[in-house]
């Protein structure tokens, strides 16, 4: 598979420029995003399956790549599946507890015991997918130390987790709770940015 490279060459180089983040305030009452965020975890925890799909840029600081994603969550399982811009050729990221494969558009399998060890090796992509999961809904991973910080009203605008840097750029707040649209992901030069294009719940 060489890596994927194959995949990668395939795709837009990430945009040099940053998302522009919502903005923490010092003077933010921490009780209240507290209990915002709490209350947000409280309802999606209960969530167990639902489907997100839109953009994902993925970046080591010197290599980098674009494309559609749908993301689907069965309890603790997953599916994670890529779908380059111009030439729509895919790769399909399954994981459940103690497994994980990636399927090439080819058919050609890979298996690693976690989606992070599988990705690093096989797509050199330095991607939390497990925890990812979580970011994407604006909470925090369970098992990990965390900092967040909010806007002046409660709203979530930063999170620090497991070596992550998660900033949040826009939330939809046509959803209950609320949402994240777009976030950015940053852990030294390795970034990812999300942009949700729509969520179902069952």
């Amino acid at each position: 598979m060489s890596r994927c490279w194959w995949l990668l060459a395939l795709l837009c180089l990430l945009p040099a420029c940053t998302p522009k983040a919502l903005k923490p305030d010092r003077d933010a009452d921490v009780v209240l995003g507290e209990g915002l965020l709490s209350e947000r975890e409280t309802q999606l925890r209960a969530r167990t399956d639902f489907e997100i799909s839109g953009r994902i840029a993925i970046s080591d600081g010197k290599d980098g790549g674009s494309g559609r994603f749908e993301w689907k969550q069965r309890g603790p399982a997953y599916s994670l599946r890529f779908i380059a811009p111009v030439s729509g050729q895919s790769w399909r990221l399954e994981v459940q507890p103690g497994q994980a494969l990636l399927i090439e558009s080819n058919g050609a399998v890979r298996v690693a015991g976690t989606a992070e060890s599988l990705l690093a090796r096989e797509l050199n992509w330095h991607l939390p997918a497990d925890a990812l999961r979580y970011w994407v809904l604006g909470m925090r991973a369970p098992r990990a130390r965390s900092a967040v910080e909010f806007t002046a009203d409660g709203v979530l605008a930063r999170l620090r987790q497991s070596d992550w840097d998660i900033s949040y750029v826009e939330f939809d707040h046509s959803q209950n709770p609320p949402l994240p649209r777009k976030l950015f992901a940053r852990s030294g030069e390795h970034q990812v940015r999300v942009s949700v294009r729509s969520w179902t719940f069952e």
